[in-house]
């Protein structure tokens, strides 16, 4: 079966690795991590650990598109689907 990235892993990144409190934490696809109080070294952070934890390298162009919830939850589930084939 698929591997997928949902909200629950994304929080889990943000509040883990990043050091977000989980009540700021927004389940929203539009909400931007800049609304949610992080920086762009913050971000480079989230990058690095999604890297890490599901085995693919975000290129620095990808990676500046990802602004919101929804944007980093599709881009890392394209990732994976791309792996499996």
């Amino acid at each position: 079966m698929a591997e997928t990235f949902a909200f629950a892993d994304l929080k889990h990144i943000l509040v883990d690795r990043v050091g977000l409190p989980e009540e700021d934490v927004v389940d929203d696809p539009d909400a931007t991590f800049e609304d949610m109080g992080l920086d762009s070294l913050a971000f480079v952070e989230i990058q690095l650990a999604m890297q890490q934890e599901y085995g693919f390298t975000i290129a620095d162009e990808d990676a500046a598109k990802i602004t919101t919830v929804g944007e980093a939850i599709e881009y890392v589930n394209g990732r994976l689907a791309e792996q499996e084939v």
